[in-house]
């Protein structure tokens, strides 16, 4: 089972997703943790990868199992501005009421969580 960190961004009631890759869909920033790699230090190389910034602070929020992944969910804080590149060419604010699609895994196992805590518009 491949195990992958996802941070979770929230401003004003919508989360931070993004895609890449050639998709069609979006989700929320992280990757695997490699050999050796703890969560925190996977968390931590995943964001500046993937976003080109800094985590400021991090509280573990929702772990969950979807398909042949275990998905630890952080709620970060972030510090400076988002510059996507090679890995991840967009990214948007996401609520419910969003036009955007977002990944299968979000929609079924993170957003009725995050809806339910109040945290997602």
């Amino acid at each position: 089972m491949r195990h992958t960190v996802r941070g979770i961004i929230l401003r004003n009631h919508h989360i931070l997703l993004v895609s890449g890759h050639g998709a069609d869909f979006y989700w929320t920033p992280g990757g695997g943790v490699e050999d050796g790699e703890s969560v925190i230090d996977t968390l931590h190389r995943e964001i500046q990868e993937e976003l080109g910034i800094k985590v400021n602070t991090y509280a573990p929020y929702y772990s969950y199992t979807y398909e042949d992944q275990r998905v630890d969910n952080f709620l970060i804080t972030i510090h400076g501005d988002i510059q996507v590149g090679e890995e991840i060419t967009a990214y948007a604010w996401y609520s419910s009421k969003s036009a955007i699609i977002p990944s299968n895994g979000f929609t079924q196992a993170l957003m009725p969580k995050l809806m339910a805590d109040g945290l997602l518009a």
